[in-house]
């Protein structure tokens, strides 16, 4: 690995955990305001299949399929009364690993695929969900500064074992 992909590759992780601590934080603006204007922010659908063929997600079914408009509604939504599956709101903690750093241009585009395991407890339950998957992430260079522009999260589970995805990923 030569030190501009292992720099990109510093960058990225940094990135990542930043997104995740405004998630975790509930700064749902700020997080907003690292997203790309032509977004694509997708969780196709778990599918078994027989033996190792591949893929094992779905490429026309999705949980969400969200464009910038649709994400943006979501964002303000959770600032209203009518969020009721996150009043109060979640309890997170996200796990970023595993960051690679698949194709880069300087100051222009990338491509990089994580892991992230995400756990979430709610009010006083004493349940908590854990999910965790696999992020295909492409990111523009704009402004001075890097844009999620697409994001597949390409969950473990065939069935997510949680009450709502009212959460980002």
């Amino acid at each position: 690995m030569d030190l501009e992909r292992l720099l990109a590759n510093a960058e990225f992780e940094q990135w990542l955990y930043h997104e995740a601590a405004l998630l975790d934080n509930i700064e749902f603006d700020e997080w907003f305001n690292l997203m790309h204007a032509n977004l694509l922010y997708r969780m196709p659908v778990r599918v078994n299949k027989e033996g190792t063929e591949r893929p094992d997600y779905s490429t026309e079914m999705f949980a969400f399929n969200d464009d910038i408009e649709l994400l943006k509604l979501r964002v303000d939504r959770l600032k209203t009364d009518y969020a009721w599956a996150e009043i109060p709101p979640s309890r997170t903690r996200r796990f970023v690993s595993n960051v690679r750093v698949e194709e880069y241009e300087k100051e222009q585009r990338a491509k990089v695929k994580s892991y992230l395991l995400i756990y979430r407890s709610r009010s006083t339950d004493i349940h908590h969900d854990l999910i965790s998957g696999e992020r295909i992430d492409e990111f523009l260079y704009e402004d001075g500064q890097w844009k999620l522009s697409r994001r597949d999260f390409i969950v473990d589970q065939s069935t997510i074992n949680t009450r709502n995805l009212a959460i980002f990923v």
